[in-house]
Formats: C-alpha cells, structure tokens, sequence
C-alpha cells in the first residue's frame, strides 16, 4: 500500500469523525446530502443528563444526585460518590449509581431506580449478593 498525502488526510477526516464531502454544504432537503443519524431509544426510555460536568443515565438520577449534594451542602452527609463498583462472588460486578459517606463513619448505597427497572431480574439477583454477601443493603430511591 503506498501512503499519500491525500491518503493521509482522507484518513484523519475519518478518524476525527467529521466527513467533509461534495455533499456535506447541500441543504438537508437536497436528495444526496447527508442527514444525521437518529438517536437510537434507550430501552427503558431514559435521557442522559449532565450535571456539573458529571454525566447521568437519566434524568431521576441526575434528580436524586441534586438532592444528595443538597443534603452534603446542609451537613447531613460527608460525602457523595458516583458509579462506585463492587465485586461480588463469581466475578459479578456491580455498580451502585451512589455511595454516601454518613457523618457518624458509615456509608449508604443508594440506586435510582424505575418501577420497571425494579423487576429486572440481573438486578434483583445483584441486590441479594450485596447483601447476602457483603451484608450491604441498596437503598432504591
């Protein structure tokens, strides 16, 4: 393969994600112009949020973070950490959505969850390993 420059700048288009074709300056109702890819639904229906440069899955989480931080801003708790991992027996995983560190030295584990969500047998079975295992009781909020 011989590599030129017209190689070389066709390749870092590419890799930068933008496309610059004959295309791309046609108005979006031309035939041939290149429209952007719909958003694919999540399949509970949630949307990502952002929240002080901290990115959510959706919108309840993002609601439940605010309400923590305002109960760290009043003093109830220490602290308030996000997506904290545990490792449960046969190498299952499990990710909280929030871990809080109480005044008195103790910590919660907190998990937004959906009435549907709630039903999903993976985090059910999770939930009993947290606390048949490491006697951690999820809080859902």
């Amino acid at each position: 393969m011989v590599f030129t420059e017209e190689w070389l700048a066709e390749y870092q288009r590419r890799r930068s994600g933008t496309k610059t074709t004959a295309t791309d300056a046609l108005p979006e109702n031309t035939p041939g112009a290149i429209l952007p890819k719909k958003q694919k639904r999540s399949k509970y229906g949630n949307q990502k949020t952002c929240i002080n440069g901290i990115p959510f899955d959706s919108k309840h989480e993002a609601q439940c973070y605010e309400t923590l931080e305002l109960r760290r801003m009043a003093g109830e708790i220490q602290a308030v950490l996000t997506q904290v991992a545990f490792l449960l027996p046969g190498g299952v995983k499990y990710i909280a959505d929030f871990v809080t560190l109480n005044t008195d030295g103790t910590y919660g584990v907190l998990d937004a969850k959906s009435p549907a969500t709630r039903k999903d047998k993976v985090y059910r079975l999770k939930k009993r390993l947290m606390k048949n295992c490491l006697g951690i009781e999820i809080e859902e909020v």
